[in-house]
């Protein structure tokens, strides 16, 4: 049974037909003494209670009804719950004549105070069914709603989890690609010792990749990952490349997306370095900031072309501000300019600071040196 049909609690139901049981009890006796005949407390609420007990124990089948048939004002519809309350009314009525009759003997037969109980409180027990069938309808209603709210929550966490594996199937073939023409460059220049050398670096960076199950990594893992691409590159560019990591060791185990890094040390080899014959630096720093893990990728390269916006940057830029903006929201931000000395490229990436342990809640070990 799913949570909008679950039963009602037998206690409150029980607890919210003793409220009228209390009622009608006090009417009684008051009624009772301003008719010149007064009547115990007790023997009141025998007279009064087993009535509304007779209709709480027929809410769970008020409750049912409600709910396998749907409010509408269709024939079906009023003549099952017309029915409904014939069979309830009748019962609680002949309760209370029955026990009317033990405790308060009249000369009436029971048939007789069973159509006088029956009778003198059909326009309140119509009203009191009507608010049962309404109580019911709305809180099925309710349930119902949060059913919808639940499964919408998870929809759309599906499809962020959708979206950000979209994007990391985006950077993998790309990376890739770049990769192995970097490898194509050795091998055409003879190089077949470095070219070995960078193909088991690509095939522990993959190993990296693919075993990678969650959307962040501790930042030591995304910096190692990192390093071995640029020990690859340097492979390739030798002293032309040069690397200068300032990572502070408590900030290690900072959480950050996986690839935070990676294609913006490859743009800054692509488009500052790769044509300049003297080769250039790339710097990769994280400082706390209020707050905030501050993330750079600055380069002393050829610099922004004049006039450049950031549609001319391709994809990887704006996949970037989508991974960003599926994991933090406005909580993140990226910039991208020229250097702050006048050359090259300062890529700045705002990020939560969240760290002192890893994501699956094990310490990470700072004994890495990164300079």
């Amino acid at each position: 049974m799913d949570e909008a049909s679950a039963p009602l609690s037998a206690r409150l139901v029980i607890a919210a037909w003793t409220v009228p049981a209390l009622l009608s009890t006090f009417e009684t006796v008051m009624f009772s003494r301003l008719g010149g005949r007064p009547i115990e407390l007790w023997r009141a609420f025998l007279s009064e209670a087993p009535g509304w007990y007779a209709w709480a124990a027929f809410t769970p089948v008020i409750a049912r009804l409600a709910t396998r048939v749907p409010l509408a004002f269709r024939w079906r519809v009023i003549t099952l719950h017309v029915a409904c309350y014939i069979l309830v009314a009748l019962s609680a009525s002949a309760v209370w004549a029955t026990v009317g009759l033990v405790l308060r003997p009249t000369a009436a037969g029971l048939v007789a105070s069973l159509r006088n109980w029956f009778v003198s409180g059909l326009p309140f027990t119509v009203l009191v069914y009507a608010a049962v069938v309404g109580i019911v309808y709305s809180l099925n209603d309710r349930a119902r709603l949060r059913l919808r709210e639940r499964d919408a929550a998870r929809l759309a966490q599906q499809l962020s989890e959708a979206q950000l594996a979209a994007l990391r199937m985006q950077l993998r073939p790309h990376f890739l690609f770049n990769s192995l023409n970097a490898i194509m460059a050795l091998v055409r220049d003879g190089d077949n010792a470095r070219a070995v050398s960078a193909l088991g670096l690509i095939g522990e960076m993959l190993r990296s990749t693919l075993s990678a199950s969650s959307h962040e990594v501790p930042l030591a893992e995304e910096v190692a990952f990192t390093r071995q691409y640029l020990e690859m590159e340097q492979l390739r560019f030798g002293e032309r490349l040069r690397v200068r990591f300032d990572i502070p060791p408590p900030l290690l185990d900072s959480a950050v997306p996986l690839f935070v890094l990676q294609p913006f040390v490859e743009n800054a080899i692509k488009h500052g370095i790769l044509d300049r014959r003297r080769g250039g630096t790339i710097e990769i720093a994280a400082s706390a900031i209020d707050g905030s893990l501050r993330l750079s990728v600055c380069d002393d390269g050829v610099g922004l072309a004049p006039g450049w916006t950031e549609r001319e940057s391709g994809v990887g830029l704006a996949n970037a501000r989508a991974h960003l903006a599926h994991l933090y929201g406005g909580a993140a931000d990226l910039r991208v300019g020229a250097g702050a000395s006048g050359s090259g490229v300062d890529v700045n990436i705002t990020l939560p600071l969240r760290h002192a342990t890893t994501l699956d809640g094990s310490r990470i070990e700072q004994t890495a040196s990164w300079t």
